[in-house]
């Protein structure tokens, strides 16, 4: 699934899609760098941190390896959200329920998010939702099915190949 997510961003942003935190074998197998950083083995929060750190890039996408069908065009809606509003940072909502916030289907602002999410996680947050209190957030919802999680086959509604 992670090899169909990393299509998916190369697809959206033209650029090569890299892994956070992955072990050099998933990463060979994969054909993708992974970025580790100082912060590795400590949540979500810090390798949102390590993959801006590692990048000279105005914005950071991030996509869980489990969500393979969200797909380029929904990046593309998250990333006009962006352009077009003041906000840190567009973050991705199911549409039946637009309280849940899937903050790793996500595009960051990095200049504006980067000092206020390592200052919070320097003060011992570790949660994103934690650290994103200061930021200005925007949300695009999205259909259900685009921003499920796959973890086993049984979650594929025909128990098929994605």
């Amino acid at each position: 699934m992670a090899s169909v997510v990393a299509k998916n961003l190369q697809s959206a942003f033209g650029s090569t899609a890299q892994l956070i935190g992955a072990d050099y074998n998933t990463s060979n197998e994969l054909g993708l760098k992974s970025v580790v950083g100082t912060r590795e083995g400590n949540g979500p929060l810090a390798a949102i941190i390590d993959a801006m750190e590692s990048t000279t890039s105005t914005f950071q996408a991030f996509a869980p390896n489990d969500t393979p069908f969200f797909t380029a065009h929904n990046y593309a809606a998250l990333l006009a959200k962006l352009e077009d509003s003041k906000a840190d940072v567009v973050v991705a909502t199911d549409a039946t329920n637009a309280s849940q916030a899937h903050w790793l289907l996500s595009i960051w602002r990095k200049s504006s998010c980067m000092p206020i999410l390592t200052k919070e996680f320097e003060r011992g947050v570790r949660s994103v939702h934690g650290a994103v209190l200061n930021l200005q957030i925007a949300t695009v919802a999205f259909d259900a099915a685009a921003v499920r999680n796959i973890n086993t086959v049984s979650d594929l509604l025909d128990r098929g190949t994605i």
